[in-house]
């Protein structure tokens, strides 16, 4: 699919206007919440993935239970065949707390607390489709505050046969303390990664004070030397946390925004993106940054002051994307009433709980025009299958398709006039012309695709 997250495929636009799209939340609680014996962790750092081998959605995340005079954090999966519905297995693996007073293995642990004592954050944790080693079929990146002082504190990775045994590399491969001639900058907490599928490389996205960076990898086991890509406009946000991914013929990535200032200290997630993996930008409309993609909740939500990401991509549904994303009803710093008595203002400081939002498959960014009609057409392009495929809310309006070629002419039996219209709400509405419903003829030779919309709204387009 083509989108239009940015206009690099746009040529021209006639009376047509751009917006961004939120994702709309699943119902007002979360999908998933720590209610068992090991679970009372307020970070909850989570991934969640759909896996056809087993064809389930998965979902790894931070749990973890208090053993004075330290939180010991361990790593759980979850299991649902909807992905709304989640389920423990019993792995019967590590020992944990159990409801009786007692421990037991009767959980759905992972990664146990006896691992780093129990002082990892596994922020992403994903299937591979590249490695050639099943070994290796699922791997994950964390943070480790393990020896903070020391030079065991930093960024690890782990890999897995199955997504439940797993190994970890034995130093970091990012410190937070750097080495003298070896690390630029120390790298803290929240880090992410990215299975490139259209470079056939590995991107780990990292937190560097006020700045991301990135790092990439061939292997997953040597990474280049991280490079500072985005920082906050100002001291009044942070940029937490992001992750990328495969989109299309493009990346896009969620980031989590962080608004630091005192009376707010709200996190909410937002759209970036890029072309080719490595430079990265926060998409705005003139000199307003566009919508974000999940704000924190209304009052009385579980999410009402932290919007966070999870660490996996945007999962397609049927028509829609599955978007899944911790959050929790307190604010990041603690906020005292300004006048007496200084009561706490937040509440739950020990709750986070992972969320479902969902969104109108490629459904980040539309082009829109009124009954008076409006039309966006692309640069030029070559069509390599023989069918068009559009994304487009058109049922009480029209959309309609001409191809034009090199010059800017219709091409005959492709015109405005020859196209079959479009009346649909239909994420893969097919366009047809009355003598030909076929591409074929075209492929191979430089066209432009000119969109004419009357009270349309066109979300992509793909040729099949």
């Amino acid at each position: 699919p083509r989108l239009f997250v940015d206009l690099r495929d746009v040529e021209s636009r006639e009376n047509v206007t751009r917006t961004f799209h939120s994702a709309q939340r699943h119902g007002r609680h979360p999908v998933l919440e720590q209610d068992a014996p090991w679970e009372k962790h307020p970070g909850m750092t989570g991934s969640v993935i759909y896996d056809p081998s087993d064809e389930l959605f998965k979902c790894w995340y931070m749990a973890g239970f208090y053993d004075p005079p330290t939180h010991q954090h361990v790593q759980c999966l979850a299991t649902s065949r909807d992905g709304i519905h989640w389920e423990r297995p019993e792995l019967g693996l590590h020992e944990a707390p159990d409801a009786q007073g007692g421990t037991s293995t009767q959980n759905n642990i992972v990664i146990p607390s006896s691992y780093h004592d129990g002082q990892d954050h596994w922020e992403t944790m994903l299937r591979d489709p590249l490695d050639a080693d099943d070994s290796r079929r699922y791997k994950a990146v964390g943070w480790s505050s393990y020896d903070w002082d020391g030079p065991l504190s930093g960024i690890y990775t782990a890999w897995s046969p199955d997504g439940i045994d797993w190994s970890h590399s034995p130093d970091p491969i990012f410190r937070h303390h750097p080495r003298p001639g070896t690390d630029d900058y120390p790298i803290g907490d929240a880090p992410a990664f990215m299975v490139d599928t259209l470079r056939n490389r590995y991107v780990a996205f990292l937190r560097d004070g006020h700045y991301r960076s990135v790092s990439v990898s061939e292997d997953f086991v040597a990474w280049s030397r991280p490079r500072r890509f985005m920082e906050g406009l100002n001291d009044e946000e942070t940029l937490y946390n992001n992750s990328g991914f495969v989109y299309g013929e493009q990346y896009l990535g969620i980031l989590t925004h962080f608004d630091r200032r005192a009376h707010t200290q709200t996190q909410s997630l937002k759209l970036i993106a890029s072309r080719d993996g490595d430079t990265w930008s926060r998409p705005t409309m003139g000199p307003a940054e566009v919508t974000s993609l999940v704000e924190p909740g209304e009052i009385g939500s579980w999410d009402r002051f932290q919007i966070m990401l999870t660490g996996a991509p945007p999962i397609p549904v049927g028509d829609k994307l599955y978007i899944y994303y911790r959050g929790t009803p307190r604010r990041h710093n603690k906020v005292v009433g300004e006048f007496e008595p200084r009561i706490d203002l937040d509440q739950r400081r020990d709750y986070m709980a992972i969320g479902l939002a969902t969104l109108r498959l490629d459904g980040f960014v539309s082009i829109a025009a009124s009954y008076d009609g409006g039309a966006i057409t692309t640069r030029p392009l070559e069509l390599d299958g023989d069918t068009l495929v559009a994304n487009a809310t058109s049922d009480y309006g029209e959309l309609r398709v001409e191809v034009l070629d090199e010059s800017g002419k219709p091409v005959p039996h492709y015109t405005e006039q020859d196209c079959v219209p479009v009346v649909a709400d239909d994420v893969a509405a097919i366009a047809e012309w009355r003598d030909r419903r076929s591409l074929a003829e075209l492929q191979g030779r430089p066209v432009r695709l000119r969109f004419v919309l009357r009270n349309a709204r066109l979300y992509s387009y793909r040729c099949v």
